[in-house]
């Protein structure tokens, strides 16, 4: 099942902890430099002090820094957690959330759009992750919301093979001007994904982002 609205985050400790490491690996030389230049340094010329003192406050502050963006870390991953936790009430629940993509895994996809206002012909186009068409028809031209129903079915028959595919209807008025129409599509929640970088809910139409979701209901 593939992620129709968004592409999976990158883990954030990883950074972190590389920069503590890199931190205390030149932290390490510096005293070395430091050290040998004490005991090497002309008695009548001694090496200035003050420098020294700057660069450990420069090596402290930065070390705060990393620790604060640790703390931080921990901090989304917990608030992460509990959101994912609070999102387990969704499931079974019907969910229409704010995509034209959806999984087709052999059972229909139902997709909803709306025309901000009425049209003289209207055409429906459902097209493969690679952006080519596969299934076309004659769409509803009233001005509102309509739904379209896919059940999978191709150009001179068949049934497309599972995948993502994405909905567009190319609508027009009497003077021939383009009218934009919107999408969503209604899904079943079927559990909560914590992997990518924000909470996601996986359903019969895919995997989407929590934030695209315009509304629950109880089948």
């Amino acid at each position: 099942m593939s992620m129709i609205s968004f592409v999976p985050a990158a883990a954030t400790t990883a950074p972190t902890a590389d920069a503590g490491a890199a931190l205390s690996g030149n932290f390490d030389t510096f005293l070395k430099i430091l050290t040998s230049q004490i005991q090497n340094q002309d008695p009548l010329q001694p090496t200035d002090s003050a420098q020294f003192t700057q660069q450990l406050v420069q090596f402290s502050g930065v070390e705060q820094q990393i620790k604060s963006n640790s703390s931080l870390s921990a901090l989304l991953a917990a608030n992460r957690t509990s959101t994912g936790a609070s999102l387990a009430g969704y499931l079974g629940q019907t969910a229409e959330i704010n995509q034209n993509g959806a999984d087709f895994e052999g059972q229909t996809v139902n997709w909803k759009y709306n025309l901000p206002s009425g049209a003289t012909k209207a055409v429906v186009t459902v097209s493969d992750a690679t952006g080519k068409i596969v299934f076309s028809g004659d769409a509803a031209t009233g001005e509102g919301e309509h739904a379209f129903d896919w059940k999978g079915e191709l150009f001179g028959g068949g049934t497309a093979p599972k995948g993502a595919y994405y909905l567009n209807v190319a609508a027009e008025d009497a003077n021939a001007t383009k009218i934009k129409a919107t999408y969503s599509v209604l899904a079943t929640v079927t559990g909560v994904d914590l992997t990518y970088g924000d909470p996601a809910l996986t359903t019969s139409a895919g995997v989407f982002s929590y934030a695209d979701v315009k509304r629950l209901s109880k089948q």
